[in-house]
């Protein structure tokens, strides 16, 4: 069972490696990190089409997930801890890990740093990091703490790190008030755990109708709340077998095979009540204020020519969208005073928050061509 280690206690991450395209350096490696109870299985589908569109793939599971080191009680604690300063530094030291695992995959498998290439519009060669859904509480905190890493970490990152992808972020992962009305299987009281992990699945893995929105469209916007909050699982009404929610394909044992129920319970309702303005706050100083001591006494973005990317896909869950949406505010605020970092939006159209199992080819192609 191959694992990378991310610290110096036997702390672990079990991940499946789509291995270099044959016959070439000329390639990108992209990290993805899964969601809530889908562990990095659900990424499989993509592996048969990486080479062909010069990626490596590395299917991660996160703290927790099969083959990765369970959550100490001292670090479940931690995230149920009722003072925000402890909940932010267990998931910081999230974000921590994923950075060692890239530098540790970097040094082990020998990939191509970056190379510009002249005339090229995207460089070749290094590593970008992709969070998936509510994979994003644990990836962003990657850049939100990057002053924190060790020197010899942030360098090897330097000449390696390429972009990094926010797609179809959770509601959760951005920390702001839930949109008034949007039904989530998190938030509904009247479910627990265990019911929580059995109504998930089916809700998050729906077509939901298409959202109506233009390339200008915020979380402000007039009306765009009412048209989420508005928007239905379209196979509730359409026996269009397109709309056919991802789980239904999949079926009970394919199901099985990429998720893992128990991880509910015994930790993922704990990270999805952390306190949300942990994870405003690692959102925000992530794309917009992570600086660091240029030499001069000036302050510069950490890894400056580091590419965000934020994917979206328009069939998804509310949740995502409108969290998309909310981004999208905050980005303009920020760019329109100069600052942060350039974050570009990506729209994948009748696409759902299931597109990588439902569409592998068609979204190998899309992030290629993006990374």
């Amino acid at each position: 069972m191959p694992v990378g280690p991310v610290d110096g206690k036997g702390t672990v991450l079990y991940y499946e490696d789509s291995g270099a395209p044959e016959g070439t350096r000329d390639y990108a490696t992209l990290v993805l990190v899964h969601g809530t109870q889908f562990h990095s299985g659900v990424f499989r589908k993509m592996i048969p089409f990486a080479s062909a569109c010069k990626l490596r793939l590395v299917l991660v599971n996160s703290r927790d997930y099969p083959g990765s080191t369970r959550y100490s009680p001292e670090e479940l604690d931690g995230l149920s801890s009722p003072q925000k300063e402890v909940q932010a530094a267990t998931i910081r030291t999230r974000g921590l890990e994923f950075a060692a695992f890239m530098r540790w995959f970097i040094e082990v498998e020998r990939i191509p740093p970056i190379l510009e290439k002249e005339g090229a519009s995207r460089p070749s060669g290094g590593i970008s990091l992709l969070g998936w859904s509510s994979g994003n509480l644990q990836t962003i905190p990657l850049l939100t703490y990057a002053n924190d890493l060790p020197q010899d970490t942030a360098e090897v990152l330097e000449g390696y790190f390429r972009s990094f992808f926010i797609h179809d972020i959770s509601e959760t992962a951005i920390g702001a008030p839930a949109l008034e009305g949007l039904y989530t299987p998190m938030r509904d009281k009247s479910l627990n755990a265990e019911q929580i992990a059995a109504t998930f699945p089916l809700w998050v893995s729906s077509y939901f109708t298409q959202a109506v929105v233009t390339s200008d469209t915020d979380a402000e916007t007039p009306g765009f709340g009412e048209m989420v909050v508005a928007r239905t699982a379209r196979h509730q009404s359409d026996p269009d077998p397109r709309w056919v929610p991802t789980v239904v394909r999949m079926g009970p044992e394919g199901v099985a095979a990429v998720s893992d129920a128990s991880v509910m319970p015994r930790s993922q309702v704990r990270i999805q009540l952390v306190n949300p303005a942990v994870y405003e706050d690692n959102l925000r100083r992530a794309l917009f204020k992570c600086e660091t001591e240029d030499g001069s006494g000036a302050k510069k973005a950490i890894w400056p020519k580091l590419r965000v990317n934020v994917v979206w896909c328009d069939m998804s869950t509310g949740s995502c969208v409108y969290a998309t949406h909310r981004v999208m505010h905050m980005a303009k605020a920020y760019q329109e005073q100069g600052k942060g970092r350039t974050v570009e939006f990506h729209r994948l159209e009748q696409a759902n928050h299931f597109v990588h199992w439902d569409e592998p080819e068609r979204f190998v192609e899309f992030l290629s061509r993006i990374i």
